[in-house]
Order: structure tokens, then C-alpha cells, then sequence
């Protein structure tokens, strides 16, 4: 029997299948869920209940709490109420919070909430992804299958290509899983450029277990190589990456990295690196040809990163590095997972990076500390991975361990204040002299009463080291001395400053005002040893010896003022220092012979840390000696960083006397809006040779972005393409994202945490 039909729109409450779409749960009886449906016509059967609605059908669930309910519109569609099925065309689309379906037909099942779509897209909003195929299967509420499907991370417009798509002949998405992907082409504007029998891939921008885009080389040393990055989603808090690869030159290789987040202040990162070199050194054939023959096929980088915070100011930190030979990080750093992934990646994190790569040496360390308003308790654990094989020379120096307590404390109804540092150290070398060393430092500190207009200090300390000395190894580095030693000294320093400041009217921009003050300093330090001792001279506390010093300098620090959009501001721009001593024991030394020369002066000192801009950054310190040696050290360096993104670095080093006299240079620059350019140099002056040059070159369009890579440095040439899809990695750290960003950051120190240093 056919009811008459209605003559106008009409609203009619009724359940109905297409909810499935929503579903997010265990199944539940669609039938019993109210929604609102208008259409130009609507007719009702009874034999089967149906319904059939024609003209603008637009269907809405009106219960949903969700603030973009469920809608679908279609030309035609008609619900069988006894067989539980939902068949619509023309027009069809369906929206929600998380989906985007449009279809040319549709049948849908309510029993199952499953259904099989026509010439379907899928979008879903939160991960930007786009599916589409002409045979789509809904096997479950959050469950489909593609045949002959199409993938991308990209906008889709009508009657064009996207930049790239994955084109495979079976496809599996589950709504927040991931996306399983078979017999898969990867094209780029309809080209094929990479093929994969399987890959499965995040669905949405949360961290999901998946392969990520490859890395392709081609380097004179190492040959054609492929690295493949498979990421794994272990919880919440915590994650890995497999690299797995090939060099065609070196042999199979692999790499993990492991990172943990407990908190803001409490995170783990360990990495490693590995590959079995089929190569090896020969004198014909020497890597860097200076006569260090490798000979090793097992080799490997372990690093790593921890920083825990349990609370009260108790704060453990750690470093690891280890290698198994001293070119490994040479040779492979700048494959993916590489020293300079490895060293940004820490610097970024724990704001403290790696030590050089050309270091023969990794150190490893573990600090745990406990802090006080007044008071500091530290303890420290150092050990060094020693690769030079100079056997003539002491090896380097462990630390097993280190303990250190200082503090300083108001003395009740007297103008002073009593400071102390006391340490015991115990160091190990497997070769060569070694120590254990108790010192003891107590000091009084003390206003200077000099009036309003000029402010100082003096200060007196005692100072006991105690030393307990043993030899290890070669007998060519035994102690010919008594192994148990101490020492006494006294010291006496005094410190007598002024400051003058003034402002100064400025009209340039949005400055107005700048602030200069001027602060001469006067400093003496007198120390006295009451014996002088043969010790070893490991770290600076060893080399303590008697001075007799006045030094003095001209301090300027400046700030700008002024209104920037009707607010007003002050900013700090830098300093200028500079600085000079006189050694009084130097001018009144004895000199035994006429081939000495009496140079009580000391070099003088000139520092300059400046912000020209907001972010911009210039320091530069160099030492000019008084005595016609000229320069005797430069120390520049400089950062800016555009608010496009655009960065530009320049370091250089000198030192008089030594290898030193090194430039390096950064660039990275936007040539266009998808066009970006970076650069660096590594340039010894010494040698008048270029130690290292990289140029890449990034297209970075919507939604995809690859990277050219070509490299030279004295040993090796590479050159290597990176792809990295928006939405398929950058959410994992996987590619190269970072480098667009400007990739530097303004100095904001070391971030060391290392108690003194040892030689």
C-alpha cells in the first residue's frame, strides 16, 4: 500500500541508518536514534516500511552534542525500515566533525553499519587526508576499504592533479589508525617516481606506527644509498625509529632512536647508529691520509641525552656517546639519523649539543645535583671513550667520581658573609698519572665602606689541597715524586667599581632614548702558596700557583627606549668591555737570564656583545698583545634570524700559536614562496683549504616538500635527495621541516653542565 505523497517540504522525525557514519563505539540500534529529514517530496510505503525522499534531501540527527552534527544530502534516497537499509544517490554527501564523504551512490546497511560506495572521497579534516576511489567498501563504523584507490595529504581540486598522491591497488584506513597501503605507487603531478609493495602510514597527525619517506644518496665513498625510516608508536610518552638501509659501497646498516618524555623537565633521548663496513683502510687507500689505518668492519655511534627532575631542586642529567672508531662520525654524519641530526636534535631538546666530530675522543658523563637557597651538593661521573691510537702520550682522563659542596651564608651582627667550595675528586687514566684530591676553600667577604658614589669588596680565603697521586700503565709515565702531597695557600682580593649612566635623546624609528652607563672597575688579586709543589696538572685547581695581579677595565652597557605601536618599551642592546692586567710578581721577578724578558702586562682584552636588532646577535672578543705580537686571538660570532625564517650565521676563530684559525658560515634563505636555499661553509684559514661546504636546495610547495643535498669536504662527496610529505612525518620529527624554520637559535650559552675543566 502507497500513502499519498506530501505536497510541499516536510520535517518528519524517523530513524535511520546513515548515524553509522558517526559511530565510534560497539554497535547499537540505529533505528532507535531520532533525526530530522526534509526533501522537496516525501512518500511513506508499508509493504515493505519504507521511505523515499526526493529533491534536496537533507538528513540531520538532532540529538548529536556534537557541535557539527551529522548531515547527509542526496538527490534521492530511500530507507527499507525492515531489511535496515539506507540507498541514496545524486549529489550524495555526508559531513561531521571528523569526515567528509561524497559519493555518487550509496547503499548502507544499519545493521552492520557497514556500506558500499560509488565514485567516493573521503576527507577527514583534522589530518588533512584525501581518499578517493571508484569501488569503496565501509566494513565497519570506523573501518574502509579502497580499491584502485588515491591518497594524499593535499588540497584536491576539480579537474587537476594534486602534487603527489600514493596510487596503490588496495587501501585500509581506520579513523584515528593508520592507513594500510598495497601495490603503491608514489606520483608526482601524475609521474611515477617510487614504488612500494607495502607501506603503512599515520591516519592522522598524532604520532601512529608507520614507514616514513626515504632517504636516497649517492657519495664517492659510500656509493648509492637507501635509508628507510619505520616509526613506532610505543605510548603516550614515548616513541622509536628504526633506520633501516644499504650502502652499496659499505654494506647493510641500521639505526634506533628511542625518546621518552616523562614531563616538561624529565625526558630520555638514546641513539644509535650502525653498519658492517665491508671496507677497510690500507695504505694505498688511508681516509683522511693521516696514517690512522681502520681496520674494523663492526662499527657503530651510541649517544644519548636524559634530563630528570625528582622534585626539591634534585635534578639528574646524563650524557652517552660512545663510538667504535674516531672517522665513523666523519664519514657518516650527515646520513639521516647523522651527527648533525643527532646534534640539533639535543641542542633543541636538552640545550646542550655533541662534542666536535673531529674530537678523537667521546666523553660521557652523569651528574646528579641538589640545590638549596644558599647551599649546592653535586655529584659527577665522567668517563671518556678514548679512539686515538698515539699510545706516546698519557690517555684521557675518567672521572670516578666527583663531589662537590659549596654555599655562602650571612654572618649575624657582622658585615660579612662566609662562602665555601670543597670537592674530592678521584681521577683515573688507564695510562699515564692519575689522582685522588680533597679541597678545602672557606672565604670572608666584605663591603668596602667607600661612600654612595663608589662600591667595592674584600675578600680572604684559606685554601687546603690534599693529594693522594698513583701511575698507571707504561712505566714512561710513573711518578718519580711522593705520591701523597699537599698544599697551602691564602689569598686576598679586593674590588672597587663605579657606575655612571645618562640618557640620550635618539630619533630613529621607534627608538627615542638610549641609555649608556659606564662602569670603571679596578680588581686586585694577590695569592700566596707556601711552598711550591711538583703536582700534576690535570684540571685548573692543579695549576693553582702565586699571582700577584691588578687588573682594570671600562665597562659600557647600553639599552634603547622608545614607542612601538603607542606602547612603550625598553630593550637591552649589548655591551662593550675592555680590559688589562698587571702582573706584579712578573715586574718584580729576578730574571736569570738576559734571553727573558720582563712583560708584566698582560694582553688587552677587548669583548663586544651586541643585539643591533631583536634578532640579531654579534659577539666578538679579541686579545691584542702590548708588547708588538699583534692579535693574538679572535673570537667572532654572529646570528640573525628573519621573522620569514630566513637565518644567516657567521663564526670565525683564532688563536696565535696554535691550529686554530677557522671559519665557518650558515645561510638559509627564502628564494620564493616555495623555493628555499641553505648553505654552509667550513673554511681553514691555517691550511687554506675548505674543511666542509654543503649546498641544499628545498621546494617546498602546499603540501609536500623535497630536498637536493650536494656536499664536499676534503675526504668525500654526496650527493643525496629527502622527501618529506606534509602530514606523513614532520608530526614524528621525521625530515627536514626543522631546516625551514630558520634553523638557529641566538646564543643562550652552552648548556653544559660540567663542574670544571680538566686538561
Amino acid at each position: 500500500m502507497r500513502k499519498r505523497p506530501s505536497k510541499k517540504k516536510t520535517a518528519t522525525l524517523f530513524a535511520v541508518l546513515l548515524c553509522l557514519w558517526a559511530g565510534q563505539g560497539e554497535a547499537r540500534d540505529l533505528t532507535a536514534e531520532p533525526w530530522e529529514i526534509t526533501a522537496d517530496r516525501i512518500t511513506r510505503f508499508t509493504k515493505p516500511e519504507s521511505v523515499e525522499a526526493e529533491g534536496n534531501v537533507v538528513m540531520r540527527r538532532i540529538d548529536d552534542d556534537s557541535p557539527t552534527p551529522l548531515v547527509i544530502k542526496a538527490d534521492w534516497m530511500r530507507y527499507n525500515v525492515e531489511e535496515g537499509q539506507v540507498h541514496a544517490r545524486g549529489n550524495l554527501s555526508m559531513q561531521s566533525a571528523d569526515q567528509d564523504v561524497e559519493a555518487l551512490e550509496a547503499v548502507f546497511n544499519l545493521n552492520n553499519e557497514t556500506a558500499n560506495l560509488t565514485d567516493s572521497t573521503l576527507f577527514v579534516p583534522d589530518s588533512n587526508l584525501h581518499f578517493s576511489g571508484h569501488k569503496v567498501e565501509k566494513t565497519g563504523p570506523i573501518t574502509y576499504r579502497f580499491e584502485g584507490g588515491n591518497f594524499t595529504t593535499c588540497k584536491v581540486e576539480e579537474g587537476k592533479s594534486p602534487p603527489w598522491k600514493f596510487q596503490s591497488a588496495e587501501a585500509v584506513f581506520k579513523v584515528e589508525k593508520v592507513v594500510v597501503l598495497k601495490h603503491t605507487v608514489l606520483r608526482v603531478k601524475d609521474v611515477p617516481v617510487l614504488y612500494l609493495p607495502y607501506m603503512a602510514i599515520p591516519g592522522n597527525t598524532k604520532r601512529k606506527t608507520g614507514f616514513l619517506l626515504p632517504e636516497l644518496s649517492q657519495s664517492r665513498l659510500s656509493g648509492s644509498g637507501l635509508i628507510t625510516p619505520y616509526f613506532i608508536d610505543l605510548s603516550p610518552s614515548s616513541d622509536m625509529t628504526l633506520y633501516p638501509g644499504y650502502l652499496s659501497k659499505r654494506g647493510v646498516v641500521g639505526g634506533l632512536e628511542f625518546r621518552y618524555v616523562a614531563d616538561e623537565d624529565s625526558s630520555t633521548t638514546i641513539a644509535t647508529t650502525y653498519i658492517h663496513d665491508k671496507t677497510a683502510d690500507t695504505a694505498a687507500d688511508d681516509y683522511k691520509s693521516d696514517d690512522y689505518l681502520r681496520t674494523e668492519h663492526h662499527r657503530y655511534w651510541v649517544r644519548g641525552k636524559l634530563d630528570h627532575d625528582f622534585g626539591g631542586s634534585l635534578v639528574a642529567r646524563a650524557d652517552l656517546d660512545l663510538a667504535s672508531d674516531r672517522d665513523y662520525l666523519q664519514e657518516f654524519g650527515r646520513f639521516a639519523n647523522g651527527f648533525d641530526d643527532s646534534d640539533s636534535s639535543f641542542l633543541r631538546n636538552y640545550n646542550r649539543g655533541l662534542e666536535e666530530e673531529t674530537l678523537p675522543h667521546r666523553t660521557s658523563q652523569m651528574q646528579l645535583s641538589k640545590s638549596w637557597s644558599s647551599a649546592f651538593l653535586g655529584g659527577q661521573f665522567v668517563g671518556i671513550n678514548d679512539l686515538a691510537d698515539n699510545r706516546s702520550v698519557p690517555s684521557q682522563v675518567q672521572t670516578l667520581p666527583r663531589l662537590l659542596y659549596s654555599g655562602v651564608t650571612e654572618l649575624e651582627k657582622l658585615p660579612l658573609s662566609l662562602s665555601w667550595d670543597s670537592g674530592y675528586v678521584h681521577y683515573w687514566r688507564e695510562d699515564g698519572v692519575g689522582e685522588q684530591r680533597l679541597d678545602l676553600y672557606p672565604r670572608l667577604t666584605a663591603p668596602l665602606p667607600l661612600g654612595r658614589l663608589v662600591e667595592g669588596t674584600i675578600g680572604s680565603g684559606l685554601r687546603e689541597t690534599v693529594y693522594n697521586i698513583d701511575s698507571n700503565g707504561a712505566s714512561r709515565f710513573d711518578w718519580d715524586y711522593d705520591s701523597e702531597k699537599n698544599r697551602a695557600a691564602w689569598d686576598i682580593n679586593a674590588n672597587i667599581a663605579t657606575t655612571l649612566a645618562r640618557d640620550f635623546a635618539f630619533n630613529a624609528g621607534s627608538v627615542s632614548r638610549i641609555n649608556h652607563a659606564i662602569r670603571p672597575e679596578i680588581d686586585y688579586t694577590f695569592i700566596s702558596v707556601d711552598k711550591e709543589e711538583v703536582l700534576p696538572d690535570i684540571d685548573e685547581i692543579d695549576l693553582f700557583k702565586r699571582s700577584n695581579l691588578l687588573s682594570y677595565g671600562l665597562n659600557n652597557y647600553f639599552r634603547v627606549a622608545g614607542l612601538k605601536d603607542d606602547m612603550p618599551y625598553s630593550r637591552y642592546i649589548g655591551y662593550v668591555k675592555i680590559e688589562q692586567g698587571f702582573d706584579l710578581h712578573e715586574n718584580q721577578r729576578d730574571l736569570s737570564s738576559p734571553d727573558d724578558e720582563n712583560r708584566p702586562f698582560t694582553d688587552v682584552l677587548l669583548k663586544v656583545n651586541v643585539y643591533p636588532l631583536p634578532r640579531w646577535q654579534a659577539r666578538y672578543e679579541t686579545a691584542w698583545s702590548v708588547y708588538g705580537e699583534g692579535v693574538t686571538k679572535y673570537d667572532l660570532y654572529s646570528r640573525y634570524i628573519s621573522e620569514a625564517g630566513d637565518s644567516v650565521g657567521l663564526d670565525y676563530r683564532y688563536t696565535k700559536g696554535s691550529a686554530v684559525n677557522q671559519l665557518n658560515a650558515e645561510l638559509i634563505t627564502r628564494l620564493s614562496d616555495t623555493l628555499f636555499l641553505e648553505s654552509d661553509l667550513k673554511q681553514s684559514l691555517s691550511e687554506n683549504s675548505i674543511t666542509g661546504a654543503s649546498l641544499g636546495l628545498i621546494y617546498h610547495p602546499q603540501c609536500w616538500a623535497v630536498k637536493f643535498l650536494a656536499e664536499k669536504n676534503s675526504d668525500d662527496e654526496r650527493l643525496a635527495v629527502m622527501f618529506s610529505l606534509v602530514g606523513l612525518g614532520q608530526s614524528l620529527g621525521f625530515g627536514f621541516s626543522g631546516d625551514l624554520e630558520g634553523g638557529m637559535d641566538l646564543d643562550t650559552g652552552s648548556g653544559s653542565f660540567d663542574f670544571e675543566q680538566k686538561r
